[in-house]
């Protein structure tokens, strides 16, 4: 699949429409009072498109570059893959994050996303939602558990986050070009990727990075979040002991306030690698704050059981989360 430049590759989708804060602590960069370069104009071409998220001579791209050059086989330059609904348009988009313990995208052929993420885009478009499948930076790039240290990391510079909030801004800025309404954009996320959409949905106050043109102008806050059995939830992640004591406090990265949106959290009760208290502890944080949020549980599942129906209790979410989405407003036309 081809990768589009920067501004090419903006450009080069609408026609796929024609018919139709920080995270981990980190401080944002201070933002330039510089009048912002004009975003690139959307184009046409047919079929799922891959598009950069940032232009090469970017700061945000090169400082990237240099702090994953140590990293055998990092992936440096993030995009997304942008695939539309033939028919029946909601003008509901949704950015997928993809699980891999920001270590890697796990978007492989074996992935129960399917390869390049091929399978929850498809059960989304056939709703008549836009899927957005972000291909953010790794490793390391989102608070990570350290194999040699055994302690949980904290990274530099928040990429995954700088990454999502970026996709965020280039779909709202160009949403009518691509027949999405900017009002009816949510981030859904699995694992790592999971707690991506949770950052993504509580610190839409403060870039994560410097404005770099027009599109940055546009808000962050996603419409509806589903982050499907979320990870690094709790203070475990920052190596807080008691463990027992941590496992019961939300991670200080995720910014609660009454503004967060409309949430649908996915989690088995029988997932061995991000426990399902994760997911529980985050509901009640929403709820004291008067956020609308729902948590589906199910009894079997596991772990990473993503949109693969295996023959467990958590092969009815997907219907479960159309339901919901229903019910928010995001599937009527």
């Amino acid at each position: 699949m081809r990768v589009y430049p920067f501004p090419l590759k903006v450009a080069l989708v609408s026609a796929l429409f024609a018919g139709g804060l920080v995270a981990c602590g980190e401080q944002a960069p201070a933002v330039s009072s510089a009048e912002p370069a004009p975003a690139p104009a959307p184009p046409t071409i047919s079929g799922p498109v891959e598009v950069a998220l940032w232009p090469e001579d970017s700061q945000v791209l090169q400082d990237g570059i240099h702090e994953l050059a140590g990293y055998q086989g990092a992936s440096t330059r993030s995009s997304f893959l942008l695939y539309a609904p033939k028919v029946n348009s909601t003008r509901t988009a949704v950015l997928v994050f993809p699980g891999g313990g920001y270590k890697a995208v796990a978007i492989g052929p074996a992935s129960t996303l399917g390869h390049n993420g091929a399978d929850v885009c498809r059960w989304l478009t056939d709703a008549g939602m836009t899927c957005i499948l972000v291909k953010y930076r790794v490793p390391n790039t989102g608070c990570n558990w350290n194999p040699e240290t055994r302690r949980h990391d904290t990274p530099r510079i928040p990429m995954a986050l700088q990454d999502a909030q970026r996709a965020m801004s280039l779909v709202r800025h160009n949403a009518s070009a691509w027949g999405i309404d900017p009002g009816r954009i949510g981030v859904m996320g699995f694992s790592a990727g999971g707690n991506l959409a949770v950052l993504s949905s509580t610190a839409f106050r403060t870039r994560a990075y410097a404005p770099i043109d027009a599109a940055d102008q546009a808000s962050l806050r996603p419409d509806f979040a589903i982050p499907v059995y979320p990870g690094h939830m709790t203070m475990e992640h920052k190596n807080q002991t008691p463990k027992a004591a941590a496992a019961q406090v939300l991670n200080t990265d995720i910014v609660i306030s009454a503004d967060i949106p409309p949430t649908l959290l996915i989690h088995a009760k029988d997932d061995p690698i991000d426990p399902v208290h994760y997911s529980l502890v985050y509901e009640r944080e929403l709820k004291r704050a008067g956020v609308d949020v729902r948590l589906m549980l199910y009894e079997t599942g596991g772990h990473a059981f993503g949109v693969k129906k295996q023959g467990k209790d958590t092969d009815r979410w997907t219907g479960d989360a159309l339901q919901w989405l229903g019910e928010q407003g995001f599937l009527q036309p």
